[in-house]
């Protein structure tokens, strides 16, 4: 993660508007990651684990590790989310998960590809935990001046092809376009 480009954990706040369920919706997210009940996910980037949540009421018994390297969003999440036994705020060290080799069936970041200086250690990364088969779902802001209305400054987000070309540099294949975003794209791959 880039420290210039890194999201500042005093605007957590805008991390909860019900807007963003509409930009990325959670069923979108489930549909395309095929999320079944009793699987083990990783949000990448939780923040506040708004989205975690949102996405969770979707699946019966899920595990979402909703992880960031910010500690003041884990301890955000340990205290509003200390009621949903499904959801596991996890601090993480920058490029380094903490879970075992081939332990998690899907992982997906929101807003949060634009942020990695050099994607190529936290790729190797996920492409480790992930199991055979298991997705990984990219959506990121789009990089075109009509989007930036809301979001990072467009010299700060990433081309779609440059993520695609990052994702299949790390391993990842069948990388595909998703669409069903508003002002953000989405990337899935599989790791084989």
């Amino acid at each position: 993660m880039s420290d210039d480009k890194k999201f500042d954990p005093m605007k957590r706040n805008k991390l909860n508007d019900p807007l963003r369920l509409k930009w990325v919706p959670p069923a979108r997210i489930v549909q395309t990651m095929d999320l079944k009940e009793g699987g083990e996910y990783v949000d990448l980037g939780a923040g506040t684990g708004y989205m975690s949540r949102a996405i969770g009421n979707l699946i019966d018994a899920p595990v979402i590790h909703a992880v960031d390297i910010e500690p003041i969003m884990v301890a955000e999440m340990e205290s509003t989310l200390s009621g949903v036994a499904w959801i596991k705020p996890t601090l993480m060290e920058r490029d380094k998960l903490p879970f075992a080799d081939r332990s998690i069936d899907g992982l997906w970041n929101i807003t949060v590809f634009h942020e990695f200086g050099s994607p190529k250690a936290i790729l190797s990364e996920i492409h480790r935990v992930l199991k055979p088969g298991g997705s990984l779902l990219v959506i990121d802001w789009l990089k075109k001046p009509e989007s930036c209305d809301q979001g990072p400054p467009l010299d700060h987000r990433v081309a779609e092809s440059d993520v695609t070309s990052h994702l299949q540099e790390a391993g990842f294949t069948g990388v595909s376009f998703v669409d069903g975003f508003i002002h953000h794209f989405g990337i899935i791959a599989r790791k084989t």
